[in-house]
């Protein structure tokens, strides 16, 4: 397996900052509001992100903006004003917020508006809970605005830990990254719940502001995500909730849900049960797949077709092990995007099973330029990627299906079904048949890769 770490001078990814993470982060509890004191663009992405994924997942969060000019950011001192704007929004709503999130973008974060003796006022003249939080982009990245929303809430409703903890905290749901997160979610709590391993909570996922107080009732976090939270691994470590299952791979797929499902069980439910689980589920894909010709015909034109997967860490070294296991493909190149090496440190040790295998080439954090060129140059008949990354993938005539990162604007989820899991097997398979097909339809694709004699293959490269 061999890694490459990016020497590009330039990087053109879509990598929005802690802002836009602290909005995502919020808007899974039920009954918050947030007020960003921003700008127009960082402002507009932050609420366009946070309208898809929450609300499927089950809860719509308002969220204002006061659209701050070039004059408030010049002269500064807007604490009134933006006092007053939180107030009117506040008392604009039909039920009272029982948490409202005061955030900053980077302009309004440079000049240093003191949020605190805001929200100090708007508690006072509301009595809702007001938590500021400085988010200017320069501050780190979106896991990252995640993590603040994450300290902020055990801060102030978890001041001590209780008597007694038990069970596991679920964190991060949309920092997993799949773009299906709101349905794999579900499915991951259903398996959990079903091997007898006690979900304490969700953080977050549609939990109720009065019930923020209980996520300090579990005994361990486990973190969707590979990247390192240092800040909020040492405030619930001193609470009595280290994290644990930092190493685990998503349970995409068979292979993967199977190691995962018993690793969990094994330690802190009934394995038996868990075990009686992935029976059920895999007699569930056999009676969809059994007999069914489309299925034999799809799953025998993917196996063999080499593939280059691209997305944030945890989620690419899942899929890049369930095409290998599960689909008989071979993940040639993969693409890891992590905020902290211990992203991709994680990611990386979970691909080392493949090692031997199949040919790997792991780039960390590559341009989307770097990702097309690699692709190109190793000559892959498809990619799962993202969104971002879809037309220059295609334009580069490589068939391509966006899987991951995240859910925003047009990915649409008509019927929910998970990826995650076993059952989650039907909608992958269901994913990857849509770009297998273009493989199979794209006559220029089929020329670029037909066989070539030596003679053909020196005149190429003599022209070249």
């Amino acid at each position: 397996m061999k890694i490459v770490t990016s020497r590009t001078e330039y990087q053109d990814r879509y990598a929005p900052g802690p802002m836009l993470g602290a909005v995502k982060a919020a808007a899974g509890i039920r009954g918050s509001f947030t007020f960003l004191h921003g700008v127009d663009g960082c402002t507009f992405a932050a609420n366009q992100l946070r309208s898809a994924g929450p609300v499927v997942a089950g809860n719509y969060m308002p969220v204002e903006a006061d659209g701050a000019q070039r004059s408030e950011i010049v002269l500064g001192n807007n604490e009134e004003m933006v006092t007053k704007l939180v107030l009117r929004e506040v008392k604009k709503l039909r039920t009272p917020p029982g948490i409202v999130f005061l955030l900053t973008s980077c302009a309004t974060s440079i000049i240093h508006e003191d949020l605190q003796m805001v929200a100090d006022t708007v508690k006072q003249e509301t009595g809702c809970q007001v938590i500021p939080i400085d988010t200017g982009g320069y501050l780190g990245g979106f896991n990252w605005g995640s993590e603040q929303v994450w300290n902020a809430i055990l801060k102030t409703y978890v001041p001590q830990a209780p008597a007694t903890q038990k069970g596991l905290n679920i964190v991060g749901p949309h920092l997993m990254g799949s773009r299906n997160w709101p349905n794999d979610i579900k499915e991951i709590e259903r398996l959990l719940t079903a091997a007898d391993v006690p979900v304490n909570a969700t953080v977050f996922r549609a939990i109720d502001s009065k019930a923020l107080p209980k996520i300090g009732g579990a005994k361990h976090n486990y973190i969707l995500s590979c990247e390192d939270f240092p800040d909020f691994e040492r405030e619930a470590g001193e609470l009595g909730m280290p994290r644990w299952g930092e190493d685990l791979v998503l349970p995409l797929g068979m292979r993967n849900t199977e190691e995962w499902y018993l690793a969990i069980a094994r330690q802190f439910g009934d394995e038996a049960k868990a075990k009686k689980q992935l029976e059920a589920d895999m007699d569930l894909v056999k009676s969809q797949m059994r007999g069914n010709y489309n299925a034999t015909w799809a799953l025998q034109a993917m196996s063999g077709k080499h593939v280059g997967v691209l997305g944030f860490a945890p989620f690419a070294a899942a899929m890049a092990r369930s095409l290998f296991y599960d689909f008989n493909m071979r993940p040639n190149v993969i693409g890891l995007f992590a905020e902290t090496p211990g992203g991709l440190r994680r990611a990386e040790e979970q691909l080392k099973c493949l090692d031997g295998l199949c040919d790997i080439e792991v780039l960390e954090n590559p341009s989307y330029m770097d990702w097309v060129n690699k692709l190109t140059e190793s000559q892959v008949e498809m990619a799962v990627g993202m969104r971002y990354d879809h037309a220059l993938t295609r334009g580069a005539g490589i068939p391509h299906r966006s899987l991951g990162g995240w859910y925003f604007y047009n990915q649409f989820n008509f019927v929910p079904w998970p990826y995650m899991g076993v059952r989650g097997m039907l909608y992958l398979t269901g994913e990857l048949w849509e770009v297998t097909q273009g493989v199979l339809s794209a006559d220029d694709l089929w020329e670029k890769r037909r066989y070539r004699t030596r003679d053909e293959l020196e005149q190429a490269v003599a022209v070249s």
